[in-house]
């Protein structure tokens, strides 16, 4: 153990506070909270590499240093966590990711408040209500209740002071009577912020009151025989019931209410919080978290209930439903029922609704966490046959990137080597490459091997940074594989694995091992071999066909009166200069446009 570290456990009070773990750089790392200090931060380092938890061996091997702040409580201890987690956000501690922005209605903290719909959150003492899922309806209905109950639509600096200096001056919204023009004092300051409140309590669950104004206002109207104004009220009524009734669900209480749903899969976490208000079920907020390796269930909902009022402040429920047992239960309780002046209960429930609606919030994280990992495994994908070759081959790593060579020559002539690349299992066409024996006489399969591999990776370990293969193959047996190995071994790129396939057995072969390694017929690692290894060798005899083509081509361009068609049909039917020699005059006049005479001319090329 580190001198310095083991000199700062000896000395650590026992009382409570949050411990920070810094590394080598002074940055931190993690941050946690305890009852004893010492006891807490000691058990880190008791039995070094036993520890249950994978998170808590690597954590433990980076810590370079420790630092603590004592507090009087645990509660002080919890907040001062949460503020510190919050701001530093450490790399071992939970981290937090929402998977989308929900909105929220914003009340600014003014003389005249304004009312919008808002993605952000700003700490400026401004109220905010939601989130809301139904962002269209919400838009809808508060476009309408700010046209109604007349709420300015600017965003005027409106204070006493510019409304007695006539600062501003009414726009055309006070015009056509849907602002009362507050930004010259003509709106009574109070009776603003009484339809302010009632909005609020609307959209936090409770209906009545702003039902009961529009309903009078509706009245009075018609009795005024203002009908076109009784219809606009009646309207904002039906919207204020479509908007209740859509997001309606039973609750037993009836009092604002969270209900927190915890699924874990390996590292990979969902949280989903509903949240009812009144009876309504007003938002559904789905979070991912990071960094938990392995922790339990009740250790995520505990940091993760923490960290979720610790950004949500503004909207703390009088009830927390959960199906685990939080651990510092208590606390939170005592902390949340001071963010908000009220009580706040946190327990799991046994029987009835709140049972069922657990079952259905669990059933959305489980079928959250099952998309989010569908769409990882869809940028992440590795092909089977890729793991299946490391597996069978014990390579380090997954063969992404496999290069393969193949020679082709015709009757010991022309000898051309391929080059393919496969990307993920799939032909890399980009990579693709094709040579020309130059330095081999005759039929030497293992010396034109050695040429292309020399001339492939010489050229590569010059580049200042080269994409290299992940697996080399070569064509053929023990004698190319030996080729290819020496000359990557010459050229300081001896790290490349590299196999050969024979074609007779289908034997793959491995440097220094005689036999062949044993892969199984119908395994997806042999058929991607035999896949990769097909496609060097029709691409190469691909190549070969073309240069011989052109060889043919260029004799036969000596002869007046073939021109390009009839050279093409000529190649094309019989493939060689040799076998076109070889053909009868009666069978060359078989082509079109070869008459007996240039039959004759060709047969003595």
């Amino acid at each position: 153990m580190n001198p310095k570290i083991e000199n700062i456990l000896k000395n650590l009070p026992t009382t409570f506070g949050v411990y920070f773990y810094k590394d080598k750089n002074e940055k931190i790392i993690y941050i946690g909270k305890a009852k004893n200090l010492r006891s807490r931060v000691k058990s880190y380092f008791l039995n070094i590499g036993k520890h249950q938890q994978f998170k808590t061996e690597i954590l433990v091997k980076k810590i370079h240093s420790i630092e603590y702040i004592i507090t009087d409580n645990e509660l002080e201890a919890l907040l001062l966590e949460s503020n510190l987690i919050k701001k530093h956000r450490p790399k071992y501690n939970i981290d937090l990711k929402d998977d989308k922005s929900y909105p929220y209605i914003r009340i600014t903290k003014e003389l005249f408040p304004q009312i919008f719909i808002t993605r952000k959150i700003i700490d400026d003492g401004s109220k905010y209500i939601g989130p809301f899922m139904q962002v269209k309806g919400v838009r809808n209905l508060l476009k309408n209740l700010k046209k109604i109950l007349r709420f300015r639509n600017c965003k005027l600096n409106i204070t006493q002071e510019s409304i007695d200096n006539k600062k501003h001056k009414v726009c055309l919204d006070h015009h056509i009577k849907i602002c009362n023009g507050p930004c010259e004092g003509l709106e009574n300051v109070q009776n603003y912020n009484e339809r302010i409140k009632n909005i609020a309590a609307f959209f936090n669950g409770r209906k009545n009151k702003l039902n009961e104004i529009l309903v009078e206002q509706m009245n009075t109207a018609s009795q005024k025989k203002n009908y076109e104004s009784a219809a606009e009220y009646r309207d904002a009524t039906n919207l204020v019931e479509t908007f209740s009734q859509r997001q309606k669900v039973e609750n037993a209480t009836g009092s604002p209410t969270d209900y927190f749903a915890v699924e874990i899969e390996d590292n990979d976490v969902c949280c989903v919080v509903f949240k009812l208000r009144s009876g309504r079920l007003i938002a559904r907020n789905n979070f991912f978290l990071k960094s938990v390796y392995g922790r339990s269930a009740s250790e995520v909902l505990d940091e993760f209930i923490k960290l979720y009022y610790n950004i949500s402040q503004h909207d703390i429920p009088y009830e927390i439903v959960s199906a685990i047992e939080i651990d510092d239960k208590k606390t939170i309780e005592q902390w949340l029922s001071s963010l908000d002046d009220h009580k706040v209960k946190i327990f799991k429930p046994s029987i009835g609704d709140k049972v069922k609606l657990l079952f259905l919030a669990h059933k959305n994280a489980k079928m959250l966490l099952d998309d989010m990992k569908l769409e990882k495994m869809k940028k992440d994908f590795t092909p089977r046959s890729l793991n299946s070759l490391m597996r069978d081959l014990d390579l380090k790593k997954v063969p992404n990137i496999i290069e393969c060579f193949d020679i082709s020559h015709f009757a010991g002539k022309e000898t051309v080597a391929s080059m393919v690349t496969f990307k993920n299992a799939k032909p890399y066409k980009t990579g693709y490459r094709r040579f020309k024996i130059n330095t081999v006489e005759g039929i030497d399969d293992f010396a034109s091997m050695r040429e292309v591999v020399q001339r492939r990776y010489k050229r590569l370990s010059e580049e200042e940074d080269p994409i290299l293969p992940d697996l080399l193959m070569v064509d053929g047996g023990k004698g190319q594989l030996s080729s290819a190995v020496k000359i990557l071994k010459d050229v300081g790129l001896s790290d490349i694995p590299v196999i050969g396939l024979a074609k007779r057995l289908e034997e793959v072969f491995v440097p220094g091992k005689s036999e062949a390694v044993f892969i199984p017929r119908t395994s997806s690692a042999l058929i991607l071999l035999q896949r990769v290894r097909d496609e060097a060798h029709r691409f190469a005899i691909t190549y070969h066909k073309n240069l011989r083509g052109k060889t043919i081509g260029s004799q036969l361009e000596d002869i007046k009166g073939i021109g390009p068609a009839m050279r093409k049909s000529l190649i094309q039917k019989f493939s060689s200069l040799k076998r076109i020699k070889e053909t009868s005059v009666e069978d060359l006049i078989t082509v079109k446009g070869v008459t007996e005479d240039l039959a004759e001319k060709i047969k003595g090329i």
